[in-house]
């Protein structure tokens, strides 16, 4: 019975990989190179990788779980629906700007070194960005029910968030826009107008960078 492979090695292995080709550039890296780069040979690379994808894949698992440790430290205590919204959107925006270079890198390596099909790649992402769409989506509901929130279509709600945020990242990138504006217009415009009740009070103050 083969041994089992240790997702701690292979998590080591893949982020030492990706320090290694910032450095040298990632076009055209191939899983020999790899294997030189590490100093193993290519056999034991692929015991713990199918492929260059692979690699990238476990990279992007490792920073999303980077991201959800920094999200749930921001959301925590934060019970109103509207302001978990808006908290999450803050909080997106804050962990771009602390691990944006990182996060452009790692783009960068899987668009200029076919590292992967998108198919892979959004299993990855939506395994970790759906269940938030969820809950988020019955905290809207359960806020309406309880008169929280105005009535509203809680999974348009968070679908426009969505929508926002993702925009908005892609614009800091292209265009260098600050975060500050959007976030503040997104409060005023269509999440205070919905909240309701005695529930906490969004201070407004949203990433300036």
């Amino acid at each position: 019975m083969a041994r089992p492979v240790s997702v701690k090695r292979r998590q080591e292995l893949a982020l030492a990989a990706f320090e290694a080709i910032r450095v040298r550039g990632v076009q055209g890296v191939t899983m020999s190179e790899l294997a030189e780069t590490l100093g193993m040979k290519r056999p034991t690379l692929y015991w713990y990788f199918r492929d260059v994808g692979h690699v990238f894949e476990t990279v992007l698992e490792h920073l999303l779980e980077r991201q959800r440790v920094f999200l749930t430290e921001r959301l925590r205590g934060v019970t109103h629906p509207i302001d978990l919204l808006y908290t999450y959107a803050q909080s997106i925006w804050a962990f771009f700007e602390q691990e944006g270079p990182y996060l452009l890198a790692l783009v960068s390596f899987w668009g200029q070194s076919e590292a992967g099909e998108p198919t892979r790649v959004l299993e990855v992402t939506n395994r970790n960005f759906l269940p938030l769409v969820a809950f988020a989506v019955r905290q809207l509901e359960d806020g309406v029910r309880r008169g929280t929130v105005a009535p509203c279509d809680p999974k348009a709600v968070v679908d426009l968030v969505a929508a926002v945020i993702d925009g908005s990242l892609v614009h800091r990138v292209t265009r260098g826009i600050p975060f500050g504006p959007v976030g503040e217009l997104l409060w005023t415009a269509v999440l205070a107008p919905l909240k309701r009740g005695d529930g906490p009070t969004s201070d407004s103050k949203a990433v300036t960078t």
